[in-house]
């Protein structure tokens, strides 16, 4: 005997009118929505996510806009997706800026201090593989790391937009270790 579907607009008057169970069904359905996302990594923010996709429910609702069933079920399935991917996208953002874009090898500070000192062979072995760089590449690593200037400032200046100059930057610095690792295996 098969289960009787759910009936979504019976549940969605009984949520308005505040039933705690016409709550939990609806974010029953919610998290489903979110699980075949695979929103895994966004799950101690599904209760702020489901929490967000509710007020719009519950707007749309008092609005009238929400009287199909099948509607009701692509609202939701939409809504959930929308506001997973605006979570996502707002979450890289701050990953974007929070991170650096090399690895552990090659450190700001490290750079800062041999660019600091020319006596020193390696930072000369490293600015001179910088020379060997496209010339945007040069003017990103002389202004972050020779002057010390910000990434906002270097792409200003450069009229290279961040995510742009932070990917050649990326780039550069994994041609200067390739080519530096080469010349130490040279020079043994």
């Amino acid at each position: 005997m098969k289960d009787r579907p759910e009936d979504w607009i019976r549940i969605l008057d009984r949520l308005l009118d505040g039933d705690h169970l016409a709550l939990l069904k609806l974010n029953g359905l919610i998290t489903g929505y979110l699980t075949r996302l695979r929103a895994y990594d966004f799950q101690d923010e599904w209760d702020d996510l489901r929490q967000e996709i509710v007020l719009s429910i519950v707007e749309n609702a008092q609005r009238g806009r929400l009287r199909d069933p099948r509607a009701l079920l692509a609202y939701v399935r939409v809504i959930t997706r929308n506001k997973f991917v605006d979570r996502l996208k707002l979450r890289l953002r701050r990953r974007e800026k929070e991170t650096l874009p090399w690895g552990e090898e090659l450190t700001e500070d490290t750079l800062l201090q041999e660019s600091r000192s020319p006596r020193d062979e390696r930072a000369a072995d490293v600015w001179a593989a910088v020379g060997d760089l496209p010339a945007d590449e040069q003017r990103v690593f002389d202004g972050i790391y020779r002057q010390g200037k910000t990434y906002e400032t270097v792409a200003a200046e450069t009229g290279i937009p961040l995510g742009t100059m932070k990917r050649r930057l990326k780039t550069g610095l994994s041609t200067l270790r390739r080519r530096l690792r080469e010349g130490v295996d040279r020079a043994q």
